[in-house]
């Protein structure tokens, strides 16, 4: 069933309200504050390769900078605190039955559970090791594989990660190593989970050094991105792994990690343009940090190739379309022009298309 379109619930929240005049006589319109708040999340940037049925990237790398964060409700009781695990459950069995039983329907709520819980639960390191043994158990059945995989991948615990990465090693098939390799590529964790899977992104296992990638992509740190940009220097592709969704290309840097990338634009390497690409999809600061790169170039011309690709990684967002609008005005520099005309052309297209898509709901209404 087609969901329902903001356009379309304003136009018979109006048709409604004309009705209620007509009946009861009265003259009272609906406010702004009446509509439905979802129009506003159809102007959200678009950006190729991202993921949105999972955590956010963003979420991800809020989630590793403060692991103690209190978790929030789900999507059918927004106002609920769920517990995290060490405080809704008292014992390593208790845990367990209760992550089992979460397994038959891949519920979220026990996920986010046990995410990055406390490192000081007195029953978890039990409890985790009874999770390894089953997920690596061929007699379990896969759904209950998976899920109990991920498990391990958001516990931030580096024991659980590598039983992932040895998992994916011995997987006796291909699909049991996708399936660890799926889980592995959800990573949460400090420092010490990064690094172990830096370690994994030379690894001659296809399949194991593109999870690894993957997951270094979704933590967004500083960390993350000296280990992206060192891998793909030594590597030598200028294009390495952006085909699958993944690398400095898909990473959407934090605060802290837009210096790194902005110093890999400015070095001007083959593989540069991938680090555009990652400024850009940080949203406003990272936009104004590759503003300032071309702006500062000493050839400007030859700074468009970096440009390549940009416009799906641009959000159509007020802020960044106001500053794409002042950079037209008062900058002469080429490179920065088209900048600025990508981003007004994304908009206008992301503006025609929303239009084009009510218009299309409101004939089928009718």
């Amino acid at each position: 069933m087609k969901k329902t379109s903001p356009l379309l619930i304003v136009v018979l929240v109006i048709v409604g309200s004309f009705a209620a005049y007509t009946f009861f006589g009265s003259s009272t319109s609906p406010t702004p504050s009446q509509q439905t708040p979802t129009a506003a999340a159809s102007n959200a940037p678009q950006q190729s390769g991202q993921t949105t049925d999972l955590v956010s990237r963003t979420g991800i790398n809020a989630q590793n900078n403060n692991a103690l964060a209190p978790v929030t409700g789900n999507d059918e009781e927004p106002g609920e605190q769920i517990k995290s695990a060490p405080d809704a459950y008292a014992s390593s069995e208790e845990a367990l039955a209760a992550v089992l039983k979460g397994a038959k329907d891949y519920d979220d709520s026990i996920l986010e559970q046990f995410t990055l819980p406390d490192p000081n639960c007195s029953w978890c390191s039990e409890f985790y090791s009874s999770v390894r043994d089953l997920a690596a158990n061929e007699n379990t059945p896969q759904e209950q594989r998976a899920y109990l995989a991920e498990i391990l991948a958001i516990s931030g615990r580096t024991e659980n990660v590598q039983a992932l990465i040895d998992a994916v090693k011995n997987a006796p098939s291909n699909d049991a190593a996708d399936l660890y390799a799926e889980a592995l590529e959800l990573s949460l964790g400090r420092e010490d989970v990064v690094n172990l899977l830096g370690e994994q992104m030379n690894a001659s296992n296809t399949t194991l050094r593109e999870a690894s990638v993957a997951a270094v992509t979704n933590q967004g740190t500083k960390l993350a991105a000296e280990l992206l940009i060192k891998d793909v220097l030594e590597k030598g592709d200028p294009d390495l792994y952006y085909a699958q969704g993944i690398g400095i290309g898909e990473a959407i840097p934090d605060e802290e990690a837009i210096p790194v990338y902005q110093e890999f634009v400015r070095e001007r390497h083959p593989s540069s343009q991938l680090g555009v690409k990652a400024l850009l999809n940080a949203g406003l600061p990272g936009v104004e940090a590759v503003f300032d790169e071309l702006e500062n170039s000493p050839n400007p011309e030859a700074d468009k190739g970096l440009l390549k690709g940009a416009d799906d990684h641009i959000s159509s967002d007020d802020e960044t379309l106001a500053l794409a609008d002042r950079k037209a005005a008062e900058n002469k520099n080429p490179a920065s022009a088209e900048l600025a005309r990508i981003i007004r052309e994304q908009s206008q297209n992301a503006d025609q298309g929303g239009d084009e898509e009510g218009a299309d709901l409101v004939d089928e209404a009718q």
